[in-house]
């Protein structure tokens, strides 16, 4: 069912939902791998939650989730996820402050590469202000980008995903 949920939202919203298949349990997985005991989690773009079930499983019991997704549908998928730690919130990424004092770890499923490139720059220096960003593209193109806005950039490829993807582990310089 989440396949013909998300395949229809992609049709009606492409630039927005960015591919017409959830993230593979292999990408989910190699993304929470970085979270290392992460309390305060902040997710854009989860979409149906293929990524946000593998960051709860891997989030402390004190921890917290907060998943920010503009599409109303996805949200309603979100929200029959029973998890004391998620907060699911109806707006766009670019106001997680709003809603968020700390912002230890964004992890991020949001297609930058098929956004503006103001937004696209605007996401990309809103997440500097985190202690660690974790990004999946469908390109290894961005590495440039986000050298100008974090010191320590980590790219990883995952073959198991459809289409292939690759994993950015960003990190702000250390004070």
């Amino acid at each position: 069912m989440q396949f013909a949920s998300f395949f229809s939202e992609y049709i009606k919203h492409p630039k927005q939902v960015g591919s017409f298949v959830g993230s593979s349990k292999s990408l989910a997985k190699k993304m929470v791998q970085e979270m290392n005991g992460t309390l305060n989690v902040v997710e854009f773009g989860p979409g149906t939650g293929s990524l946000t079930l593998e960051i709860l499983k891997r989030l402390p019991k004190n921890g917290r989730l907060t998943c920010f997704e503009i599409n109303p549908n996805f949200c309603k998928t979100l929200e029959a996820i029973k998890d004391p730690r998620l907060t699911v919130i109806n707006d766009d990424a670019q106001n997680c402050e709003r809603y968020v004092d700390e912002l230890d770890c964004i992890i991020s499923g949001l297609p930058l590469t098929l956004f503006a490139k103001s937004k696209r720059e605007k996401i990309i220096a809103l997440s500097s202000r985190s202690k660690l960003y974790i990004q999946f593209q469908y390109t290894p193109f961005l590495r440039k980008k986000m050298r100008r806005y974090f010191q320590h950039v980590k790219i990883k490829f995952v073959p198991l995903n459809f289409p292939p993807a690759f994993i950015y582990i960003c990190k702000p310089a250390t004070t």
